[in-house]
């Protein structure tokens, strides 16, 4: 398939989506995504090239008639036969699915009508009155022999179905705010600002800048200033420490002005934030005289500060936008939106959940498969879920120049 026009899709997870392509390309792409999308689940069997094989065969049953949401109203199930997905969701206060939920529940059906091969189904339940509920659903599940349960709910609510013993429940797949894995078979899914942050310091280590000095918005939490800090004492690198901005220009300019000191000794400056004030801040440390710096931004910089000349040579860590858009098109023909980064979690949670079934069976829905060292490869990436409970997800290496993402490095293409 040959993309020729990718307009990004409006977010901060570095998704985009295709043109739309007239039914003879479709079809073509719709062979590709049977070839690359479906055969790249990977499931570890011991050997990988074993277990190529019996994920090829789920392209045989992929569905490729259009996919229509239920109501609301009614008990939701998509697809037929099967082993069971539960996919816990808030209802909203007009007692229908919106916003993320909505989008979470349409990349599931999504998910389910390409991949499902009639060896997987999901039923939606609502879990918006809270834990009690929660816990009351997980139990009729279990009792109906689901194999997971995917979750975007309130931390409270998840962190509720997260602490019921992992021998009563199926394992639990967490596509909202991270929860912790109080009883175990627990995975936080979803990757965010600071996996990215990550994974631009360490390109920038790489290189020998291993000086991080951090600049945050004035709410950024301190739980993730302290992962920021470790991982970047873990990676080999000294952390100089956070400065914190508001969001207008005056302030972001002074906030560099109080970080002189720690300024002179860094050669690194990471600038996180989902606002275009982060370009305020690059164009006041450059400013500043401060040379040979390498500056690295996040994936939730909104795209306007691309073509800003203060954050040329800027690095970025991303997830690869081709995974994205092998469904794109196909989604927003299905539910006349764009796709969404929530949508593609919820692709890729009913992806796992159809390579382990259909490789391993409804029984191979357990830890030691879906924390195989081997990874998975789909719409958001290579990932690989981890016994503690979060999950690993590679990214590709791009820098700013011209007003646009330019690719440094590419997705490894394993772990």
């Amino acid at each position: 398939m040959t993309v020729q026009s990718i307009e990004p899709v409006q977010g901060s997870h570095g998704l985009r989506s295709t043109r739309q392509v007239s039914p003879s390309e479709d079809v073509g792409s719709l062979k590709f995504i049977k070839s690359v999308l479906v055969m790249s689940i990977v499931v570890a069997c011991g050997v990988l090239a074993g277990c190529q094989s019996d994920v090829d065969g789920v392209a045989k049953h992929m569905k490729t008639n259009d996919i229509k949401a239920p109501s609301s109203e009614v008990d939701e199930t998509f697809g037929e036969t099967g082993a069971e997905i539960t996919l816990l969701l808030p209802k909203g206060a007009t007692g229908i699915y919106e916003g993320t939920a909505r989008d979470v529940r349409d990349g599931a059906g999504l998910g389910v009508g390409e991949l499902g091969g009639n060896q997987v189904f999901v039923k939606v339940v609502d879990v918006a009155s809270g834990a009690p509920a929660a816990a009351t659903a997980v139990s009729a599940a279990r009792a109906r022999g689901s194999v997971l349960l995917v979750s975007y709910a309130s931390p409270a609510v998840t962190s509720a179905v997260a602490a019921i013993p992992a021998d009563q429940r199926p394992p639990l797949l967490n596509l909202g705010a991270p929860v912790p894995p109080t009883s175990g078979n627990v995975y936080n899914f979803v990757s965010d600002e600071i996996d990215s942050a990550i994974e631009g310091v360490r390109a920038a280590s790489a290189s020998g800048h291993m000086k991080v000095l951090v600049f945050a918005q004035s709410d950024f939490p301190a739980a993730g200033e302290e992962r920021l800090a470790s991982a970047i004492r873990a990676g080999g690198g000294t952390y100089l420490g956070l400065a914190r901005y508001d969001l207008t220009d005056a302030a972001a300019a002074d906030a560099v002005k109080r970080a002189s000191a720690n300024l002179q000794n860094t050669d690194t400056v990471l600038v996180l934030g989902k606002t275009v004030i982060t370009t305020t801040i690059a164009g006041a440390v450059k400013a500043s005289g401060k040379a040979n710096v390498t500056f690295v931004g996040t994936n939730a910089w909104p795209p306007q500060t691309y073509s800003d000349p203060s954050v040329a040579g800027t690095v970025i860590a991303m997830v690869e936008p081709e995974g994205s858009t092998l469904i794109a098109e196909r989604y927003h023909r299905h539910y006349k939106r764009t796709l969404s980064t929530d949508a593609a979690y919820g692709y890729d949670a009913v992806a796992v959940a159809s390579g382990i079934v259909r490789t391993k069976g409804p029984e191979g829905m357990n830890a030691q498969n879906l924390t195989s060292k081997v990874g998975f490869r789909g719409v958001t990436g290579l990932f690989r879920l981890t016994p503690a409970g979060t999950v690993e997800r590679k990214m590709s290496l791009y820098s700013l120049s011209g007003g646009k993402l330019n690719l440094l490095g590419a997705t490894p293409a394993s772990f």
